[in-house]
């Protein structure tokens, strides 16, 4: 119960009341160092954090700056050749087909050709031999009043021999282009160029895979460094709130230690009050209420003698 007269010890007594208020620095000091320490580990570890985001959305990136060049600088040139090399070959095909085509038409006419003009050798030839057994041919030295004669008849043979001689050339010309006609057949069937529909097919269903894999990688990666990018900008935000907060705690801790000194060291106009327990480093201030009430006790006793 408090002293009516005023002579509460407790009310009255100034070390008590500063050693309380010491106490709840040195407690706020050491919570404040604690919280100094954790804030310390938890921004070295949000350093590392933020050194492990920034590694990650380097390779992110690297990734897809390489699809990306993959992209521009050979799926897309080959895929538009392979285009351009199936278009070709469907062209030439259709050509091969049209061609297969003249060819059988032009190998019947040669043919339907060469048998008339066989036909004709044949007849020259028997109308030349018919001629020859009918209308001998003059010998030289004969009589001479048969001149005129003899020269009409060997006009005769000498166009007759023409006609032969030409149709037995256009016989062997027509042979030779019958021949010639064959080869080519030989040849256009040799070089099946529709052959090379499958390959261009396959060329092309190869190169359209490629492309959509690397367009799929290309989407891929890039998801991959927003989501990187975002991740390291919240491990940034983290950062700059923890390493705020740690200077805050370490500013509030030399405060509250520069406070305890001040007290402690400080120098007092009147009589310097006994704080030394209060003022040790190791904690030795007495919780007890008893310890100040028998200390003011006794000095009041002092004062009084």
């Amino acid at each position: 119960m408090a002293n009516m007269n005023g002579n509460d010890s407790t009310m009255l007594n100034p070390e008590k009341n500063i050693c309380d208020i010491l106490k709840v620095i040195k407690n706020e000091e050491k919570t404040a160092d604690s919280s100094h320490t954790a804030y310390k580990t938890k921004r070295d570890s949000k350093e590392i954090a933020r050194g492990y985001k920034i590694c990650c959305l380097d390779k992110a990136e690297e990734s897809y700056d390489v699809y990306q060049d993959l992209m521009s600088c050979i799926v897309l040139k080959n895929y538009k050749k392979t285009e351009i090399i199936q278009k070709n070959v469907d062209d030439y095909c259709k050509k091969d087909d049209e061609l297969e085509k003249l060819i059988n038409e032009s190998s019947k006419l040669i043919n339907e050709l060469r048998v008339k003009i066989n036909e004709a050798n044949d007849a020259a030839c028997a109308m030349a031999n018919c001629i020859k057994n009918c209308i001998p041919e003059p010998k030289s030295g004969g009589e001479r009043k048969r001149d005129k004669e003899q020269t009409r008849i060997k006009e005769v043979h000498k166009k007759l021999k023409d006609i032969t001689d030409k149709t037995s050339e256009l016989a062997a010309k027509g042979q030779n282009a019958f021949n010639s006609t064959v080869n080519v057949a030989g040849i256009q069937t040799f070089i099946n160029t529709c052959g090379l529909k499958s390959f261009a097919a396959n060329l092309i269903d190869s190169m359209k895979a490629f492309k959509d894999f690397i367009t799929e990688n290309i989407k891929t990666t890039e998801k991959d460094v927003a989501t990187f990018r975002d991740e390291l900008n919240v491990v940034v935000e983290e950062l700059a709130e923890v390493t705020c907060t740690l200077y805050m705690e370490g500013t509030k801790e030399k405060g509250l230690h520069a406070t305890r000194k001040f007290i402690c060291e400080g120098e007092c106009k009147d009589e310097p009050l006994d704080l030394s327990c209060d003022c040790e480093e190791n904690d030795n201030c007495d919780d007890d209420d008893d310890h100040y009430e028998s200390k003011n006790m006794k000095q009041q006793t002092e004062d009084k003698d």
